[in-house]
């Protein structure tokens, strides 16, 4: 059976950033008003985001295809706990059940296995992400995940709390992404707020940071994109 390729799905993530960042090029070179060129770098940092989800979700199945025998585990532990709460359902199985996995998990069973609502597989932190690792990935592919930067998981957070509150707008959305964008991890990164609370999203992101000639937008794409290539 063929395998899932993760590098087939870094070079789908690659050109999915490389073509948002020409679009969102030629949208600010086009749009003449403030308002509207802030309008198209949120929309542009939304689909930032889904990619990025996208991104992860795929590889995680992906690398589950490639070696299930972590995310077998995962799930032969999760059955044995739940049956520690189902006294009837434990002795029948222990007297006559056996749990036994495929050699080889296909996609599909792995979709279905992971979220069989058929959602993305989602986090709402990195440390969500990396802890999920962990338990579902043998050590080569999570270790991908642990080894990136301070920064870099920081920058995917703040990634996740500025899609959070483009998408919500609302008074908690805006605190937490104001949180995050203060983190001092950030500092390095191009977008680490000042001591002033981001209000005008759309704004902030298209301009850019003092010394730099990118705006914020751009760095964050080009900075999920590094990141890709090394998970």
């Amino acid at each position: 059976m063929r395998k899932i390729s993760p590098q087939d799905i870094r070079d789908d993530f690659q050109k999915q950033l490389a073509d948002l960042t020409n679009f969102y090029r030629a949208g600010t070179s086009a749009l003449i008003s403030e308002k509207d060129q802030s309008t198209l770098t949120e929309h542009s940092l939304l689909a930032c985001a889904v990619a990025w989800e996208g991104f992860i979700s795929d590889m995680f199945i992906g690398y589950i295809n490639v070696d299930p025998t972590r995310f077998k585990q995962h799930l032969e532990d999760s059955f044995a706990e739940h049956l520690q709460t189902q006294e009837k359902s434990k002795r029948v199985f222990e007297a006559f059940g056996k749990l036994q996995f495929p050699a080889h998990l296909s996609k599909a069973e792995v979709q279905s296995l992971a979220n069989n609502t058929g959602n993305n597989i989602t986090f709402p932190n990195f440390a969500d992400l990396e802890e999920r690792s962990k338990r579902w990935l043998v050590k080569q592919h999570a270790d991908n995940f642990k080894a990136l930067s301070k920064p870099q998981k920081a920058l995917v957070d703040a990634v996740i709390g500025l899609r959070n509150h483009v998408a919500h707008r609302s008074h908690r959305s805006g605190e937490a992404m104001n949180g995050l964008l203060a983190a001092g991890a950030l500092h390095t990164t191009g977008i680490k707020r000042g001591a002033n609370n981001v209000n005008n999203v759309g704004a902030w992101l298209k301009a850019s940071p003092v010394g730099c000639n990118e705006s914020r937008i751009e760095m964050i794409i080009k900075a999920l994109g590094v990141i890709g290539a090394s998970c």
